[in-house]
């Protein structure tokens, strides 16, 4: 008799074992499923990090060159500026009268207003350019079309 009392002991406590082994694989299978969606988010923010940095690095290497271009576009206007106002004034002072200073200026202006539009023309067009080779990356990047 003691040892079928012995056996219904037993029992439960097995049954009790075999719970706590059933209850520790599922947490332990929970853990894993959590820890490997955990991973594969911070791998998607590592990768979105990754897309954004080298857009910003490519923003700026594309700013700065197009801040270049804009610079470069502007300091030849000012030297063919420079260099109508010095012929201006060298033919102002071997004017003969005033008749031929005031047709001098008065083709001057005719002349710096023309210029000047096709210059305003000239840099929008140059700005224009330039910004969209800027915005670019920023672009392809909202746009989902930067690989990474």
């Amino acid at each position: 008799m003691a040892t079928a009392t012995k056996s219904k002991a037993a029992a439960p406590k097995a049954e009790a074992k075999s719970t706590v082994s059933k209850v520790r694989e599922s947490v332990s299978e929970r853990a894993s499923a959590v820890r490997e969606n955990v991973t594969e988010r911070f791998d998607d923010v590592r990768g979105t990090a990754n897309l954004t940095a080298g857009a910003a690095m490519d923003f700026g290497k594309a700013y700065y060159a197009g801040l270049t271009t804009v610079s470069k576009t502007l300091w030849g206007f000012g030297q063919e500026f420079y260099g109508e106002v010095t012929d201006h004034a060298q033919k102002t002072m071997q004017a003969k009268n005033i008749q031929q200073v005031a047709e001098l200026q008065a083709s001057f202006m005719q002349t710096r207003l023309e210029t000047s539009a096709a210059h305003g023309k000239e840099f929008i067009d140059v700005a224009r350019v330039e910004t969209e080779k800027t915005l670019k990356p920023v672009i392809e990047l909202l746009d989902g079309k930067r690989a990474a």
